[in-house]
């Protein structure tokens, strides 16, 4: 679709219109960036916090070589919960492909089913993360958390 534009100097333009197909698929590759982001922070954050928090419930007393080694630990973290959001949200990216499918995008319902199911993978792998930093840097040696399920590696 097409429109056709004057310019100030007399000459013509033929513009192109965005299709609602485009808007929506903007919005959908839009949502796993804004997702990777939310869970890029978020997930640092709770890692963190719950790590710490872990420790301190099993008495940790660490030694200043120890603590170093601790800080560098939580300082990558900060680079790897964000790289491991982004993998999720390009994991995420072929379900908005599927939603866009000819067969799919004239339904209503696969399309938020689909943007539904690629939030839910783009969240699962911090979270993920996050419960793998727990389970083996937040509960040392036999300490088991009260609140740590038993089919989780404690």
């Amino acid at each position: 679709m097409t429109r056709t534009s004057v310019c100030f100097d007399g000459s013509v333009i033929d513009r192109r219109l965005e299709k609602a197909g485009e808007v929506s698929w903007t919005f959908g590759c839009g949502l796993s960036v804004v997702v990777a982001m939310v869970c890029a922070i978020a997930g640092s954050y709770f890692d963190m916090t719950l790590v710490a928090r872990a420790q301190v419930y099993c008495g940790l007393d660490l030694s200043s070589g120890e603590k170093l080694s601790e800080v560098l630990w939580l300082l990558s973290r900060y680079a790897v919960i964000p790289v491991v959001s982004v993998l999720s949200a390009v994991l995420a990216l072929p379900l908005h492909l599927v939603a866009r499918l000819p067969p799919v995008a004239g339904r209503v319902w696969p399309v938020p089913v689909l943007s539904l199911l690629a939030v839910g993978v783009s969240i699962a792998g911090p979270v993920a993360m996050v419960m793998y930093d727990i389970a083996t840097e937040g509960t040392p040696d036999d300490c088991v958390l009260p609140w740590w399920p038993s089919w989780l590696p404690s």
